[in-house]
C-alpha cells in the first residue's frame, strides 16, 4: 500500500516514462528481470561487501559530518538510509569532506540520462530535508563497473524543484488523481521491460 512517501528509484522510472509507475505500482505488473538487471544487482553486492572489508569504523551521519569537518578528512559510507516526509531510500555512496557533500548514485550507463539525475537528485533532497548540513551537497552519477564519474553537479533549488515536481505527479498517480502519461519516445517502449504489456504505448505503433 502506497504510504505517501515515494521510493526514491521510483523517479528514475517516472523520468523514463510514467506509464512504468502507473503499471508497477498501480496495476501491479511484476517486470521480469533483464540481464543487465541482475548483473547490475550482483554488481551493487560485491561493492558492498568490498566497502565493508575497509571499512574502518561505524559511524553516523551527524558524527560523520562533523569528523570530515573538523579532522578535514574524507569519509566513505554505503548503503545509507534516508527518509523525509515525501521520500525514503537507499543512497549508493556517500563521500564526506570538510567542505562539501557528494552523494553517489551507481549506474552501468556512461551517459548522464536525464532519468538518472532525477533520482540522485532525489537522494540529495532526502538527505539535506533529514541531516540539514550546513555544508554544499553534489550529485554525482559514476560508472558501476569502472567506477569513473560520468557527471557530477551541484545540488541546487532548481534540481529541488524538478524532484518536487515528479513527486507531485507520482503520488497523483498512486492516488488516481492523475492520468500517467506514455512516454513518446517510441526508442524507451521498445528497449522497455513491460513492452509485452503496456497499454500505453498504442497510439505510436498504429
Amino acid at each position: 500500500m502506497f504510504d505517501g512517501k515515494i521510493p526514491i528509484h521510483w523517479l528514475h522510472s517516472h523520468a523514463y516514462c510514467e506509464y512504468q509507475i502507473y503499471l508497477k505500482y498501480v496495476r501491479g505488473i511484476k517486470m521480469v528481470p533483464t540481464r543487465a538487471m541482475i548483473m547490475g544487482a550482483k554488481r551493487h553486492s560485491v561493492l558492498q561487501v568490498e566497502h565493508k572489508e575497509r571499512a574502518t569504523e561505524e559511524l553516523s551521519v551527524d558524527d560523520a559530518l562533523e569528523k570530515a569537518e573538523v579532522e578535514k578528512v574524507l569519509l566513505v559510507a554505503r548503503e545509507v538510509p534516508v527518509e523525509w516526509s515525501q521520500l525514503k531510500g537507499k543512497i549508493d555512496e556517500i563521500h564526506f569532506m570538510p567542505d562539501r557533500i557528494i552523494i553517489l548514485d551507481d549506474k552501468p550507463n556512461s551517459v548522464a540520462w536525464d532519468s538518472n539525475k532525477v533520482q540522485v537528485w532525489g537522494y540529495c533532497l532526502a538527505f539535506k530535508e533529514q541531516f540539514r548540513p550546513k555544508l554544499p551537497i553534489s550529485a554525482l552519477l559514476r560508472h558501476r563497473d569502472t567506477q569513473r564519474t560520468v557527471w557530477e553537479e551541484v545540488f541546487t533549488e532548481d534540481h529541488r524543484d524538478k524532484v518536487l515536481i515528479a513527486i507531485e505527479r507520482i503520488s497523483g498517480i498512486m492516488n488516481g488523481e492523475k492520468e500517467p502519461e506514455p512516454t513518446d519516445n517510441i526508442n524507451k517502449c521498445r528497449s522497455c521491460s513491460l513492452n509485452n504489456v503496456c497499454d500505453g504505448k498504442r497510439n505510436m505503433f498504429e
